[in-house]
Formats: structure tokens, C-alpha cells, sequence
């Protein structure tokens, strides 16, 4: 971090003849940096290597920072810098300050952007090639200037993002319980099994019962997020049943996961909301009996001028992934009738902006709605349609 020129001062109260080492200068900014550069990297070779600096310059800073505040901060051991306890306590304090300085610009980058129509997203990996175009495709109309950067990683990452104001909206899981991130629910999405089509499995007629743990164990599957707190829970699950699942196959995305349900390699447990997403119609798609649910959420900056962008952002993905649930139980009866993709093509195929239905070239925020939900509440008022279940 590039100190600024003008110096602030902190009025403290300390005997006049010191009270100079706690001026806010660039000197002392730049020897606060170097200490936590050292800390974090675990030798001066390494800070010098990141801060674009000399070992002897590194050497000097540390040097002007224990002659400035009048501390050992480092012992010489065999020509390394190890940091006393006074140097891990200053270092604390200096980066919680460096954290609510970056915060600080990435707040002016925000609203800069937002003049500018600048959006950067986030979303899980299983939901970059297809859904989260076709959403993006949506909110951009009515905003021609709106500039979009896409980043894609896990749930935690994307959280992390948002928190420290990198990304202006996401796509998460609840429980949200990481401070300065707002959340606007998505939908409520119990489990379901994936698994393929064939002579030996077609589709059941009618309602199906839910599968218990004790059932599925019994079959080989494919698993997501081990060593995830989601994945935890269904292991907790089969453990209450008195039973050893068949993992036959581990994984890291929904998207991976279907994919090799459908070539046939065991059945997949996945949750009901990310299946419609996906819009497959290559599955067999069961309930399960695991009482697990998974809450998924838009989530933006606390604070941030993007509240009405959010709760847009959060209807085109209940509605989007509904229309694409109801794509998903037409193709399991029978082939694609013309729709909203041009000459009859499967609109799943079609393209992102012609993905879903127009609802009449509407485009003014009220002009939006779904059945049981206010675009300005925080939550719908009743779950979002589920995906269908052959």
C-alpha cells in the first residue's frame, strides 16, 4: 500500500518529548507495512521479494521503525529477523488498520464503479457456464452501459469477496453469518438423487416416495464437498441410519457430479434448487428423505449501493431456475414445443438472453413479479418452485 503524501496526526496524550514518534507519516506507514510483510511472509528474503524491495532496504525500514517507536521489534538470530511479542502485537493492530484502510478504497472503487456501471459478480463453479449467463443476460437489459466481471469459487471464497467489498454480488449459502454482508434469500432447496436414464431405471409414473438413507446406501455414489460443512451433514445423516455409504465416486461441483450421474457411474446428491438451475433433462430426479435443506442466497455489501440490483439479481434467479425446473419436467415427457427459443428450438439451447420468458419486454423494477413474492422484501413469501421430480 502506497503511503499518501500529506501526514495525519493522532492527538495522544504522552509526554511532549515523544509525542513526534506517533505521527502518521509515510515513514511510519511504509515500516508498518515491511513489519507485516515480514510477519505473514516468515523472513525479510521473502518480504523484500513481495514488496518489490532490497534485503538491506527491508533491513533499514525495520531499523527506522524500532529507532521511531523506540521497541525491539525483531531478534538476529543466524541472520534471520524473528519478531518478538511486542512485533506480533503492533502487527496485529496494523493490519486490522491496513484491512479497514483497503476497505476504505475498495468503498471509493464501489461507488466509482457504480457511476461508471461497472458489476462484478461471483457464483459457484457449477453455475458459470449456463444459469449465471442467462441471469447476467436479464439484469443487463434497460442498462446498456452496465460493465460485468465474472469470478467463479466456493461458497466461502465468495462470501470472503463480498465482505471485503471485491465483488459487488454473489451467490452463497446460508447460514451468513460473516459481518459486513447483507443477503437476500434465493430459495429453500431440499436434496435430491441423480441418477441415469436407462432400460433398467426408466421413469417412474406419479409421485415418487422420498429415499431414505438406509436405500441409497445401498447404491454407489457420487459425493460433493468433502471435508465441506453441507457435505458433513449428509454424512451425519447416513451415520444416524446405522449405515456406510458406497462412494464410489468423489467430486467438487453439482455440474461434475450430474455429469457423471448421467454417464452412469452411481447416483449423485445434489440439492433440488441447483438441479433446476442446471436445467438437465438427462436425469431421473428423486426426493430424499435426509430432512436437510439448503438455503441459497444473493448477497451483496452491507452498506453498498447495490440493494436494488441485489433484489433483481435474487428475482431472475428464482425465476430463471423455475422456468428452467418446468423445462426439465417437459422434456422428461416428451420433445420441446415451441417457446421462448426461436423455431421451436429447445430455448435451453437457444441462447442467454432468449432463455427465459420476456414477461412482455417489462423492465421496470415493479414490473417484475412472482406469485407470493414482493421484489423489495427481503425473502419470498413462499418457497420457490421446486425442480420437478420425474
Amino acid at each position: 500500500m502506497r503511503a499518501e503524501r500529506s501526514s495525519r496526526k493522532f492527538i495522544v496524550a504522552v509526554p511532549h518529548g515523544i509525542s513526534h514518534a506517533y505521527a502518521m507519516t509515510p515513514t511510519l506507514l511504509r515500516g508498518l507495512e515491511v513489519l507485516c510483510a515480514i510477519v505473514e511472509e516468515g523472513s525479510a528474503t521473502a518480504a523484500a521479494r513481495r514488496l518489490g524491495l532490497s534485503q538491506p532496504a527491508v533491513s533499514q525500514q525495520v531499523a527506522r521503525l524500532e529507532q521511531r517507536l523506540s521497541l525491539a521489534l525483531f531478534a538476529r538470530e543466524n541472520g534471520r529477523l524473528r519478531p518478538t511479542v511486542t512485533a506480533l502485537e503492533i502487527y496485529a493492530e496494523s493490519r486490522h488498520a491496513f484491512d479497514g484502510l483497503d476497505r476504505v478504497l475498495s468503498l471509493a472503487r464501489d461507488i466509482h464503479g457504480l457511476d461508471r456501471g461497472q458489476l462484478r459478480v461471483a457464483a459457484p463453479h457449477s453455475l458459470a457456464p449456463d444459469f449465471l449467463p442467462t441471469v447476467l443476460a436479464r439484469l443487463a437489459r434497460g442498462r446498456p452501459h452496465l460493465r460485468i466481471r465474472v469470478q467463479h469459487g466456493t461458497y466461502e471464497q465468495i462470501t470472503a469477496q463480498v465482505a471485503a467489498r471485491r465483488v459487488d454480488l454473489g451467490i452463497a449459502k446460508a447460514p451468513m453469518l460473516t459481518p459486513g454482508v447483507e443477503a437476500i434469500e434465493i430459495a429453500a432447496s431440499p436434496l435430491v438423487a441423480l441418477s441415469a436414464i436407462g432400460p433398467a431405471r426408466g421413469r417412474p409414473q406419479g409421485r415418487q416416495r422420498p429415499v431414505p438413507p438406509a436405500v441409497l446406501a445401498k447404491e454407489p455414489l457420487i459425493m460433493v464437498g468433502r471435508g465441506r460443512p453441507w457435505r458433513e451433514e449428509i454424512d451425519v445423516a447416513f451415520r444416524r441410519a446405522g449405515v456406510a455409504p458406497q462412494v464410489r465416486i468423489e467430486t467438487h461441483t453439482v455440474q461434475s457430479a450430474c455429469g457423471l450421474a448421467a454417464a452412469g457411474f452411481g447416483t449423485a446428491i445434489a440439492p433440488e434448487w441447483l438441479v433446476g438451475c442446471l436445467g438437465r433433462s438427462d436425469l431421473l430426479v428423486r426426493p430424499l428423505d435426509f430432512g436437510i435443506v439448503h438455503r441459497f442466497l444473493a448477497i451483496y455489501p452491507a452498506g453498498a449501493r447495490r440493494d436494488e440490483l441485489a433484489q433483481d439479481f435474487a428475482l431472475l434467479c428464482r425465476e430463471i431456475a423455475a422456468w428452467r425446473a418446468t423445462g426439465m419436467a417437459a422434456a422428461a415427457e416428451g420433445p420441446a414445443t415451441e417457446g421462448p427459443g426461436a423455431g421451436g428450438q429447445d430455448p435451453r439451447r437457444a441462447g442467454a438472453a432468449a432463455a427465459v420468458p420476456d414477461r412482455g419486454g417489462e423492465e421496470q423494477r415493479g414490473a417484475r413479479t412472482t406469485p407470493g413474492l414482493s421484489l423489495a422484501a427481503a425473502t419470498p413469501t413462499k418457497p420457490a418452485p421446486s425442480a420437478p421430480r420425474a
